[in-house]
């Protein structure tokens, strides 16, 4: 039996083939037997994985709402990697092992975090794009995709995660602290470890003291949990913190009302003349990349809004003048915010 890799948005196995060549078909009589499709967790679908993440909402609109899980942890590997998958727990007897501190069965809730083990699951949801074309389709759906779902089988309440090097020592990461000087060397100082950033020089004035990520590899821990970054970048966290300066944002762009912002962590803000920017795109909608240019503060319309609407008001934002683009395959976890919470828990 031979495990591959399939999309699970098209459901194309292409078998080492050249870009470009015909997709090969994969007769649905021989899932499970010759081929196995492997879904977002990266394991068989329908085999057992113990998990760990954080429930969220999922969109709403489209087959993604409701609960959803944000994972952390797979199989005992960490994880920074954007990955939600919406959850289903519709066996009462599954659950029944699952106990929370008072001994009552978990619950899941928006907000915490949970270990469980799942499996996952998937089939074609939406309506193919032909149909539409013929004028018979007449509600709203979405196009025709493979979408997958974690069923939980066990779970319980575990404390929220927080990254540390120990967990991705070799791996390409994004860490966060506060920058410390130390004999002359730059340190990231987290809860309970460092790492030494740079050993040539200390921290420069406008770093030193506040909140700071490194994005890149870290060594093993050298004594008394020190660690030595290796390679990659270290940046400030807070917009506040970097007015005034030429900056490199991670972030996703998104629109409305014709009105362009960037997302960065849990703030919007403007990117002047962000639409006119040279080799920018309409489809640009929600795509992550890099917004360079200089940070200030200015009072602008709701970004959300058409400039010049009746009763506007002036708001502060955070703005990008003169700025540049480059797109990015993807965000971190960490650098996204999860879902605000639209309906109950």
């Amino acid at each position: 039996m031979r495990t591959l890799a399939a999309s699970l948005v098209l459901l194309v196995i292409t078998l080492n083939v050249t870009r470009g060549a015909e997709p090969q078909k994969v007769p649905v009589s021989e899932l499970g037997h010759e081929f196995v499709l492997t879904g977002k967790l990266q394991v068989p679908l329908g085999k057992l994985a113990k998990v760990r993440g954080v429930i969220v909402e999922g969109p709403y609109k489209g087959y993604e709402g409701g609960k959803n899980l944000s994972v952390q942890w797979i199989n005992g590997k960490y994880t920074q990697k954007y990955l939600q998958i919406p959850i289903e727990s519709p066996f009462k007897v599954f659950v029944r092992n699952s106990q929370d501190e008072d001994n009552k069965p978990v619950k899941l809730k928006y907000g915490r975090t949970y270990e469980m083990e799942v499996y996952e699951t998937g089939g074609y949801v939406g309506t193919p794009g032909e149909v539409f074309q013929k004028g018979i389709a007449i509600l709203q759906t979405t196009d025709h995709y493979f979408r997958t779902e974690v069923i939980q089988v066990t779970a319980k309440r575990v404390a929220p995660i927080t990254f540390t090097p120990e967990m991705f020592v070799g791996d390409n990461a994004l860490l966060q602290g506060k920058a410390i000087s130390e004999h002359g060397k730059a340190v990231m100082v987290g809860d309970g470890w460092k790492i030494i950033v740079r050993k040539e020089k200390p921290w420069p004035m406008h770093m030193e003291g506040k909140t700071i990520e490194t994005l890149g590899v870290t060594g093993p821990d050298i004594g008394g949990k020190v660690y030595e970054f290796l390679k990659g970048e270290a940046r400030l966290v807070f917009l506040k913190d970097q007015i005034g300066r030429d900056v490199e944002l991670r972030g996703r762009a998104w629109s409305n009302n014709g009105n362009w912002w960037l997302e960065y962590r849990d703030s919007e803000l403007d990117v002047e003349g962000m639409e006119n920017l040279p080799g920018w795109e309409a489809n640009n909608h929600g795509r992550s990349m890099i917004i360079k240019g200089r940070l200030e503060k200015t009072r602008l319309p709701p970004l959300r809004e058409r400039p010049g609407a009746p009763g506007q008001q002036l708001k502060e934002f955070f703005i990008v003048r003169n700025p540049s683009w480059e797109p990015l395959p993807a965000l971190l976890s960490p650098e996204r915010p999860l879902p605000k919470l639209k309906s109950k828990p």
